[in-house]
């Protein structure tokens, strides 16, 4: 293939591992409630002779609640742009190419020559093997508690919403307010196992687990190996220059056409969450028609005469090589993780941290920091190895005042916002509040909060009371031949949150394998 570019996959077999295995951003929660001077920095501990997990309220009183956010993540990790924290492949993330091979680990011989490829110490050269690997394994129980405060396998996990499961907490909460149990979900959340089940990772994501979270691979069932290239590095580069140079020319729409090419072009269209569908902008005699046709989907108003339509084509395509999804994807959790394990833990002092709530490309975190200084003072009171961060920092975030190119860099990141408290109450429904009310931020998924009035209040009352608030969007609609606003009513703000196990302290917990809710609890 030129340059090692990718082709399409033509082994069904291996279609049909890379498409099950493709798993969005992570999004989740692990405290729900951080008050600035009122609640604690938390940390779970896990007895392995007793096979129990403990959440212990430390000493340290909470200061204030930052968040971070990757610049571009998914053009970053296809960027291929060399960086000091890649320890593999020279430096740099390659991007696959072409399938280049397979083996199934179907005896003794095959297995042990999957796992030299996945071990082989080229890895750290030029000369690494780009793979995906289907496996089975777990953190070492031995290191568990160096992890579980923000397990790092990042994997679908298929679960009922029992009590056994989710604890007597959240399921009296759901059926006291007539929400479904006993059902089965399948969610993406923060795993310290493949809990029993085999599931495929790219080379880099599952380098960084063996080697920085004492991942043991306990069986191999597959290998598929492919080619790599750095090739998509200059498409990278000059759309974020050009993005950058519209934001200091203040074109909006420049830089949003820009921003919207490179989130595109990573193979979006290869998520298990892509629905095959055309999006167009109709005014509202055009919406009317497209709504008695069979192939419409879904509308929604953006303005007095216009709608987004989504109409549903007879034919569809994915026009990425599938594993370029998988590739990206799995890429940015490594990045995501690599950050969090190679940076945060190793010169800030996680005793005086908690990972409150995080979503694809950005991360919250409750910190006990300087009680004398404001909630704008980030980092800067955890920082227990002063010299690793003066030395690293400027790796990650800005480190030049006012340089639009050094705030915006390839696999980087920045400070997206701090205050005095947040009230996560699930993953996408949370809340930051600031000392200056117009700085505070409300997100709700699924919600339309220029129609709906949210306040502190309601989201404050679902958690103290379990009050689930109604809310109300509007939609176009269709009956007896005659157009009109149709009037939505659903649950707004509800508080449920399965992804973990959430205790009657507001903490939640990850599913360990063969616990069960009682084998959970809070001090």
């Amino acid at each position: 293939m030129i340059r090692c570019l990718p082709t399409n996959l033509t082994d069904i077999d291996v279609y049909h591992l890379i498409r099950s295995g493709i798993t969005g951003g992570l999004s989740n929660v692990m405290h729900r409630v951080n008050r600035a001077g009122i609640d604690f920095i938390k940390r779970l501990y896990y007895n392995k002779e007793a096979k129990k997990v403990t959440v212990l309220t430390t000493d340290h009183r909470i200061t204030h609640v930052v968040g971070v956010d990757f610049n571009s993540l998914y053009p970053s990790v296809m960027s291929s742009e060399p960086h000091k924290f890649i320890k593999y492949t020279n430096g740099k993330m390659y991007m696959c190419g072409s399938q280049t091979g397979k083996i199934i680990g179907d005896n003794d011989h095959s297995k042990q020559t999957i796992l030299r490829i996945i071990n082989s110490k080229k890895r750290f050269t030029e000369d690494g093997q780009l793979f995906v690997a289907e496996v089975k394994g777990h953190i070492d129980e031995n290191y568990l508690n160096d992890y579980i405060n923000f397990p790092p396998i990042l994997r679908n996990y298929e679960f009922t919403t029992d009590e056994r499961t989710i604890g007597s907490y959240m399921y009296n909460h759901m059926k006291d307010n007539k929400i479904k149990t006993d059902q089965k979900q399948r969610k993406l959340t923060n795993l310290s196992s493949t809990m029993g089940e085999y599931m495929a990772f790219s080379s880099y994501y599952l380098w960084f687990l063996i080697d920085d979270c004492h991942f043991i691979i306990d069986d191999v069932r597959q290998i598929v190996l492919f080619n790599k290239h750095d090739q998509f590095n200059s498409f990278i580069k000059e759309f974020t220059k050009n993005r950058i140079e519209a934001k200091l020319d203040e074109n909006k729409g420049q830089e949003q056409f820009f921003k919207i090419v490179m989130n595109s072009s990573y193979g979006s269209d290869g998520m298990n969450t892509e629905k095959y569908h055309k999006v167009k902008i109709m005014n509202r005699k055009q919406t009317e028609r497209a709504i008695k046709s069979n192939a419409f989907m879904d509308e929604q108003k953006i303005s007095d005469d216009s709608y987004i339509v989504q109409m549903n084509p007879e034919h569809c395509s994915c026009k990425t090589p599938l594993q370029v999804a998988f590739f990206v994807l799995d890429n940015a959790k490594y990045w995501y993780l690599n950050f969090i394990y190679n940076f945060m833990y190793k010169c800030l002092d996680i005793n005086r941290i908690h990972f409150v709530e995080g979503d694809t490309d950005s991360a919250y975190w409750a910190i006990s920091g300087n009680a004398s200084e404001d909630f704008t003072q980030q980092f800067n009171a955890v920082i227990n190895d002063r010299d690793f961060y003066n030395e690293n920092a400027k790796y990650f975030f800005p480190s030049i005042r006012g340089d639009v190119y050094d705030e915006k860099k390839i696999l980087g990141l920045s400070i997206e916002r701090q205050g005095v408290a947040m009230y996560a109450l699930a993953p996408k429904n949370y809340m930051i509040e600031t000392n200056y009310c117009a700085n505070s931020k409300i997100k709700l998924k699924g919600v339309n909060q220029k129609t709906n009035k949210i306040t502190k209040e309601q989201i404050v009352d679902c958690i103290n009371d379990g009050k689930i608030t109604k809310c109300t969007n509007m939609r176009l609609g269709q009956k007896n031949h005659q157009m009109s606003q149709l009037s939505i009513e659903k649950n707004g703000i509800t508080g449920i949150h399965t992804k973990m196990l959430v205790l009657e302290n507001e903490s939640c917990c990850p599913y360990l394998f063969g616990l069960t809710a009682k084998d959970y609890s809070f001090e």
